[in-house]
């Protein structure tokens, strides 16, 4: 057996393919026997073992299916999918409003003679995230805007002047430290091209995953404020289509709102046409460091790190059938779950199992189960291919 590491968890994908032995059916319920699926501690060929399901079950029921079953009979190694974020930042003039907010702020020349401004709480933050241990397995890069910021300067309407990142996207055990000496470089000022630079970033994420195929790839726009200059073509509306486009695409790069300031409700359309459902938005007269905080480690969640799987091809004259997956997670302790695979429809976010992606050639761990196997650094996945696909209880 081959182990995949991916931090936090140790990953073994085993892709047993169906050798014709067991009926088609779609859900087991662990109390009926079909074909050769049966119920009970048994031991031999199309068993399920419910003796060996103590550990957590994030969708519901505690048989585990058995690798070795008569309906599992061959396997293939499978790896867990790399995930890149691409960080576009403001460092427009309104980051050197003060932190908490205490009355109106658009722009301010200077950083607050006392205290801590938008920006240095978010630049906190950022190299706070790209220096975090559970995270040097993530691809990161960053590009902030506008191109006249740094002191002043309105910066440019030009999509192209964005195009090229300050740090290119590569895995932070790399990038970290050429990150953080890019945060400290800049200085804010200018207004907001939220058009122009949220083109260029998702043109670059695009880029970046045709030429990465086996990645999964996101885009994180973090501002604090609306469209400002550029006009008539630099719009809320029309942020939101470019976002809509990239999160349509094929395969789709989603978009990732952080928003810090007050009154900053608008970008939810951007977030939502994303692919993301909402911003997340930090309200500046509270701690913002912490909301920070916590908004980038929740961006990290939800890109699925460590929770998406690809499937492997089958040998040479051999198909897979969706229809006779099952994912085992065996905890540190060694004991054996089945999580059951979320029913049709169940958004991947209120889910407690697992899910297919769009294509069928991945496969997500959603909810519960995804924080579970995280959380677990002994912890492993085995995707059985043959048994019927046991099948968790919708959302309530």
């Amino acid at each position: 057996m081959r182990l995949v590491h991916v931090a936090p968890v140790f990953v073994g994908i085993f892709i047993a393919l169906a050798c014709g032995s067991v009926d088609d059916q779609s859900k087991v319920d662990g109390t009926a026997a079909t074909g050769n699926i049966l119920t009970g501690n048994t031991s031999g060929n199309g068993t399920l073992n419910p003796g060996g399901a103590t550990g957590a079950n994030s969708s519901g029921g505690g048989a585990a299916v058995d690798p070795n079953s008569a309906c599992a009979t061959s396997s293939a190694d499978g790896e867990a999918i790399p995930v890149d974020l691409y960080f576009m930042v403001d460092i427009t003039g309104s980051m050197n409003c003060p932190v908490p907010d205490t009355g109106p702020c658009e722009v301010a020349n200077n950083p607050p003679a006392n205290g801590e401004s938008r920006w240095t709480v978010l630049s906190a933050a950022l190299k706070a995230f790209v220096a975090d241990p559970q995270n040097q397995t993530l691809g990161v890069g960053m590009r902030f805007f506008p191109t006249g910021g740094n002191g002043g300067g309105n910066g440019t309407c030009s999509a192209n002047s964005y195009s090229r990142p300050n740090v290119g996207i590569g895995p932070l055990s790399m990038t970290a430290q050429p990150l953080t000496m890019a945060i400290n470089q800049q200085r804010p000022g200018g207004t907001t091209p939220t058009v122009p630079s949220l083109t260029a970033a998702i043109a670059h994420a695009t880029a970046w995953q045709a030429s990465h195929p086996t990645h999964r790839v996101a885009v994180v726009y973090a501002t604090d404020g609306y469209p400002k200059g550029c006009e008539p073509n630099n719009t809320i509306p029309l942020a939101a289509d470019v976002a809509l486009k990239g999160a349509s695409a094929t395969p789709s790069i989603p978009t990732y709102v952080l928003g810090v300031g007050p009154n900053l409700a608008d970008l939810n359309t951007i977030a939502a046409s994303g692919g993301t459902k909402q911003a997340f938005l930090v309200d500046t007269t509270q701690n913002a460091a912490a909301q920070l905080s916590a908004a980038l480690a929740s961006i990290r969640s939800t890109t699925a790190l460590d929770c998406t799987y690809t499937v492997p091809k089958p040998p040479a004259g051999q198909a897979l059938d969706p229809n006779r997956v099952n994912v085992n997670y065996t905890n540190a302790a060694g004991a054996v779950t089945t999580v059951r695979k979320d029913p049709d429809g169940t958004a991947c976010a209120a889910g407690n199992g697992w899910q297919y992606s769009s294509d069928g050639t991945q496969i997500n761990l959603c909810g519960k189960a995804c924080a579970d196997v995280k959380a677990d650094k002994g912890g492993k996945i085995q995707v059985l291919f043959g048994c019927a696909t046991q099948i968790g209880e919708p959302p309530t």
